[in-house]
């Protein structure tokens, strides 16, 4: 196994790549390290370097990716706080959803366990996904004062439409496996030890295909939702950072260090 770095493991495994998240004491929290690694694995399948015709995205341990790490998050609304600037417009080299779409090889994500706030958003930006039985998606960031980040919106929207995006959006509720492949989230749920198996099959199906053909098929799939996606990283960067600076904010991350629920004053 070459690693690109302690938080991202690649694997080449026939025609395929895999890169495994591999944080997990902080259950594949999001991180510098962790969203490098997913642009070098673009990176790599774009260059053709590896030569790989298709791509698994999977968490190693318990979960699949937790989100935001949290333990950086502001737990006061104080000036003092470091938040980022009032505009910052997102740049397309920074959205891994972007540049997911954009790779002319297809990826899927194995979903193991927790896929949960950005981690969720993670694995709609796969363009395809599998999920081990124990698999859960929630919209997290609601539960922190905060807005869905890292492109979860747009992606869920297209996925199980407005009223159920909404519904998952404003409630913050678990979605377990078999629900997610009910709204259509996942293509198919699969014991835990056969997921990698599963996927792995997948991938090799779709690698024995064209690779121009399957790049263009992506392409033309994605062509009018990447300009929504542009426009929304947009307004999210915008909304989070507003977002960061509230009593809300601050009390959902709070809630959650202290263990119970969060008490929001709209303020």
């Amino acid at each position: 196994m070459v690693q690109q770095n302690d938080e991202v493991l690649f694997e080449q495994v026939g025609d395929v790549l895999i890169a495994r998240l591999n944080r997990t004491e902080q259950l594949n929290a999001l991180s510098a390290g962790i969203s490098s690694g997913l642009h070098e694995l673009v990176r790599r399948l774009n260059s053709g370097e590896t030569g790989a015709r298709a791509a698994i995205i999977t968490g190693e341990g318990r979960a699949f990716c937790a989100g935001g790490d949290v333990t950086g998050f502001p737990t006061s609304n104080q000036p003092h706080v470091r938040v980022r600037a009032a505009y910052a417009r997102p740049h397309p080299e920074r959205s891994i959803a972007r540049a997911m779409h954009a790779c002319d090889v297809p990826i899927i994500a194995a979903v193991n366990g927790f896929a949960v706030g950005a981690g969720f958003g993670l694995a709609l930006a796969a363009d395809l996904r599998i999920a081990a039985d124990d698999a859960v998606f929630q919209v997290a960031q609601i539960k922190r004062g905060l807005v869905a980040d890292y492109s979860t919106g747009p992606l869920l929207q297209e996925a199980v439409g407005n009223q159920r995006a909404l519904e998952l959006m404003l409630t913050g509720r678990r979605v377990n496996a078999e629900e997610a492949l009910a709204l259509g989230l996942v293509l198919k749920v699969v014991p835990r030890d056969r997921l990698m198996d599963e996927a792995l099959a997948l991938a090799n199906s779709i690698a024995s295909g064209p690779p121009l053909g399957m790049a263009a098929s992506k392409h033309v799939l994605y062509m009018a939702g990447d300009h929504n996606l542009e426009q929304a990283d947009t307004f999210i960067s915008l909304s989070v950072s507003s977002l960061f600076k509230t009593e809300d904010a601050a009390e959902g991350v709070k809630s959650f260090m202290e263990r119970r629920e969060p008490e929001f004053k709209g303020r």
